[in-house]
């Protein structure tokens, strides 16, 4: 399989280098997030669980770092989601998830196990419980975050990584601990801030290991090939949006 004729044609999330030089053209490049990530120490012989993987980036981080076993899971389509205000999601439509994925593993060579499931689902009698879970900008999309942190706790017998979007320039002012639909465009339900992330985590049943420093989102080749609306780039410029936060916790009761 060429890897360029292999990419083209689909529409990527993430930029995920696929063969040398080769990179898939995702609107969002995460390979310096995951730079940033509070790691355990090592991977090595973990089983693993990437939520809401969409194009696989964080599952075929995991295998990199030496997970033994990776499941990936997603809902099938956007429309499967939590959707805002009664109708569909405007991001991704209807569209069939699994396919990049699909790929993108065969041109890695991946052995991660993608299955389609619903957070709130998540069945340890079904997919067993895991030493790492990793959430990657899915909390946002949940119309319930703290119901689906609980019923990720079901499945997590270790640590859990929560990468997430946050409110305010750096969330050092007093404010809201979430904000509602922040954007005002019906792209997130709740987007907390540092506090109320931390919060979340412990009112669902994990207690917090680490946390990063602040992230500053990155551009992938779809978004820097078409460009930000000057007003977007504004807000990036002066650090409004585009900013994230990764935190580690474990459960309490694993």
């Amino acid at each position: 399989m060429n890897p360029r004729d292999a990419i083209a044609g689909r529409s990527w999330w993430h930029a995920i280098e696929v063969a040398p030089g080769v990179v898939t053209p995702g609107g969002w490049d995460l390979r310096p997030t995951a730079e940033r990530i509070p790691w355990p120490a090592s991977l090595a012989g973990m089983r693993c669980l990437d939520i809401g993987t969409m194009d696989g980036f964080w599952a075929f981080e995991l295998e990199r770092r030496g997970a033994a076993e990776v499941v990936a899971t997603d809902i099938p389509h956007s429309s499967a989601g939590d959707p805002f205000g009664g109708g569909e999601r405007p991001l991704g439509g209807g569209v069939s998830r699994g396919e990049t994925f699909g790929i993108a593993a065969e041109l890695l060579a991946s052995r991660a196990d993608y299955r389609h499931a619903n957070v709130y689902d998540l069945d340890p009698d079904e997919l067993g419980k895991f030493d790492l879970v990793f959430m990657g900008y899915v909390l946002q999309m949940l119309r319930d975050p703290l119901r689906g942190l609980e019923a990720v706790r079901r499945v997590c017998r270790g640590s859990l990584i929560v990468l997430e979007t946050i409110s305010g320039p750096l969330s050092l002012l007093p404010g809201p601990v979430a904000r509602l639909d922040a954007r005002r465009d019906g792209r997130e339900w709740f987007v907390f801030n540092r506090r109320g992330l931390r919060k979340a985590l412990e009112l669902a049943g994990f207690e917090v290991e680490e946390e990063s420093r602040i992230i500053r989102d990155q551009a992938g080749p779809a978004v820097e090939e078409r460009g930000l609306p000057p007003l977007v780039r504004a807000l990036y410029a002066l650090r409004l949006r585009g900013l994230s936060v990764a935190v580690r916790a474990t459960s309490t009761s694993s």
